[in-house]
């Protein structure tokens, strides 16, 4: 029994000494300080780089300036000795009308065309008649129901409330299947998001998307569709359709609601809609650098750290200030990973370099649904199966108004979800150096913004590898162009950004590799 103590004690005093604070890091995060954060994000928030859109000349600059920060304290390309990894991508751009009983509507304000839904080279719909077939479900998975009765789709054009009570068993594409496989002409789904966009921002996005070169994204939607043109409406173009039959949006909502039956009729009117799409080529870069580890053997062992640098760049329709700077979302993410470069630099100029070798990702894209670090993921560097945890940090630049005791916080998000280790190391880390609040709000399975699902982590996630999401929260300026250096509180990016380096240190350091005892989600 006292030798089992001994041993308990033993082992509980290894634990301690392996996450003491190390002179080594505290000295080499001196870097990470507000002069320097300052610098960065000055350059990178700057209205001369125009928002950062990927894709654009703007973004490429900010993708040069991460390149030359890197080569100037000494980090290495990662790509064959370079540092930009170009990703093969398309730009669709929209052009598209619509018009009822005469009167036209604006495009994304009052309706938009699913993209991949425009058979080339566009197309002409005009039609004297729609059908309604409320929710669009024919099997509900529960009892024996459907919305469209006896009613033939068949070259028809059909209008669908775009999601109600019963889709849990007939999602999106199963309709959109339905409506393809019977031939239906047209589809008309009635979308909330038309009637409830913030600003102008949502009218540029909905009018272009991008696709990664070779995605499967598009060929599968256009093969569900077979050149059915889907177009989402708001319920001024529902209610100006619907007044044909004398009726109105809420009024068959409410009946619909109320009945708990199939509600399908057609209708008289006059619609006339058109569509094309045009592509174009963008080779957009992500941004890696490479630290090689110092240990023989853990050298081949990799921890990555990860920041999208791309923004949302110039919105043509925002009335003044049309620059989308993203001085938080996410220069505050890209400033800290540049600092954290520079600590390792530093360790490594001390004789003191990390073990495992450091693989720095400034991510294109993120902003476009995280092309980026997809590419990656198809394309790597460096294997995925050497890297034994990615911390990926987006948005630490701001405080969001959530309650929390004071501004020393961060949201950890997916750091247990593959490894019990990985979670411990970070909140062991955080205990050691710097004391923030760690919330863990977000990281639950019902999260209503599903965040764990919403940043570059992800797709190295779905590989099986560690991964944690830092963030501080969602603010007012979120994705508009009032996000501003004047908002930033660098004191707390700093705190947020070294106890990021820390936990990197740790990982880059430790005897073992985190181990994965979860399942991928």
């Amino acid at each position: 029994m006292k030798n089992k103590q001994i041993l308990l004690f033993l082992f509980l005093l290894l634990c301690g000494a392996s996450f003491a604070q190390n002179k080594e890091a505290l000295s080499s995060a001196k870097v990470i300080n507000t002069t320097n954060a300052k610098a960065h994000l000055s350059f990178l928030a700057s209205d001369a780089l125009r928002g950062r859109e990927a894709g654009t000349a703007d973004g490429d600059k900010a993708a040069q300036y991460i390149a030359d920060y890197y080569k100037k304290i000494g980090v290495k390309g990662a790509v064959d000795g370079d540092y930009l990894q170009r990703v093969n991508a398309t730009r669709i751009h929209l052009s598209q009308s619509l018009q009822v009983m005469g009167s036209p509507y604006q495009p994304v304000i009052d309706f938009f065309n699913m993209p991949s839904s425009i058979s080339l080279p566009g197309f002409q719909l005009q039609t004297d008649s729609i059908l309604f077939a409320g929710y669009g479900v024919i099997d509900d998975g529960i009892q024996s129901y459907n919305d469209f009765q006896e009613q033939s789709v068949t070259g028809k054009v059909v209008m669908l409330i775009g999601s109600g009570p019963r889709d849990g068993a007939f999602n999106f594409q199963d309709k959109v299947k339905y409506l393809a496989f019977h031939k239906a002409k047209a589809l008309l789904m009635i979308e909330p998001v038309v009637d409830h966009k913030s600003d102008g921002l949502m009218q540029h996005l909905f009018n272009e998307q991008m696709l990664l070169e070779g995605s499967a994204e598009l060929s599968s939607i256009e093969k569900m569709s077979q050149n059915m043109p889907i177009i989402y409406i708001g319920q001024q173009v529902a209610d100006a359709l619907l007044k044909s039959a004398n009726t109105d949006l809420a009024t068959v909502r409410k009946k619909l609601v109320e009945s708990n039956k199939p509600y399908p009729f057609v209708f008289k009117t006059d619609l006339k809609a058109s569509a094309s799409r045009t592509f174009e080529a963008v080779h957009p870069a992500n941004v890696l650098g490479w630290i090689p580890g110092s240990d023989p053997i853990l050298k081949d062992e990799v921890v990555l750290l990860s920041a999208h640098y791309d923004h949302l760049g110039i919105n043509p329709y925002s009335v003044g200030d049309s620059i989308n700077n993203g001085a938080d979302d996410n220069g505050s993410g890209t400033t800290g990973v540049l600092m954290m470069a520079d600590a390792f630099m530093q360790a490594v100029k001390a004789g003191k370099g990390p073990k495992r070798s450091i693989l720095l990702m400034a991510a294109t894209g993120e902003e476009k649904g995280l092309l980026g670090s997809s590419w990656y993921i198809s394309h790597p560097v460096v294997p995925l199966n050497k890297i034994i945890s990615n911390l990926n940090v987006d948005m630490i630049g701001r405080t969001d108004t959530l309650p929390h005791p004071d501004h020393n916080y961060i949201y950890i998000i997916g750091a247990d979800r593959l490894s019990s280790d990985l979670d411990a190391i970070i909140k062991k880390t955080n205990a050691t150096y710097t004391k923030l609040e760690l919330d863990e709000r977000f990281n639950v399975r019902n999260d209503p913004f599903q965040l764990y699902f919403r940043s570059d982590h992800y797709n190295f996630a779905k590989q099986g590898i560690p991964v944690t999401f830092f963030f501080s929260g969602f603010h007012a300026d979120y994705h508009k162009a009032s996000d501003e250096i004047g908002k930033i509180d660098f004191d707390i990016l700093c705190k947020r950004t070294q106890l990021i380096y820390y936990t990197a240190w740790e990982l880059a350091n430790r005897a073992t590799k985190p181990v994965v005892d979860k399942k991928v989600e």
